[in-house]
């Protein structure tokens, strides 16, 4: 399966003081998938691996239904040593959906790859996600998972406790 390389437009001014998180999102054609990659500011002292486990906590506390299939450590594009987490978590419409997140953290900045689609679904477009490894590295996002994926669910973290104050 060939991909196209899709590269955003968008650029802002950034008030002093203020901080920038970025987003890509990707869709499947009939809705019943997507893809979101983002970076977030993070304070400069937390590494991939304190990245990674906050986001699971995260996840663990307001997720309802949630169940961690694995999480393990990954290899992103350039080499970079990153993590991945599978799992299940039903949202409030009732629909469970399984997730895919990469993990990497550099330089004060997070960033995060989620792979979402109906659980129901899963099998149908894993290959895709795993083709979608270079989204993390290719953020590195903008410098240098399997994937991130996130149907409508409203799922979403939170960087309350590790972004810089």
């Amino acid at each position: 399966m060939s991909m196209q390389r899709f590269k955003p437009q968008l650029t802002a001014p950034l008030p002093e003081g203020w901080f920038a998180k970025e987003s890509i999102t990707l869709l499947a054609p009939d809705g019943q998938a997507n893809v979101i990659a983002s970076s977030e500011p993070l304070d400069p002292t937390i590494d991939t691996n304190q990245y990674a486990q906050v986001q699971g906590d995260l996840l663990r506390k307001e997720f309802p239904g949630y169940r961690e299939f694995a999480f393990e450590p990954a290899r992103m594009l350039g080499g970079k040593n990153g993590y991945i987490r599978r799992f299940e978590w039903t949202p409030p419409d009732g629909v469970a959906v399984t997730q895919i997140q990469l993990y990497y953290a550099e330089e004060g900045r997070g960033y995060t790859a989620t792979a979402t689609t109906p659980s129901t679904q899963f099998e149908r477009f894993e290959m895709q996600f795993r083709q979608l490894g270079g989204v993390v590295g290719v953020m590195r996002f903008h410098k240098a998972v399997s994937a991130a994926l996130k149907v409508g669910s409203g799922a979403r973290t939170s960087c309350s406790t590790i972004c810089p104050s």
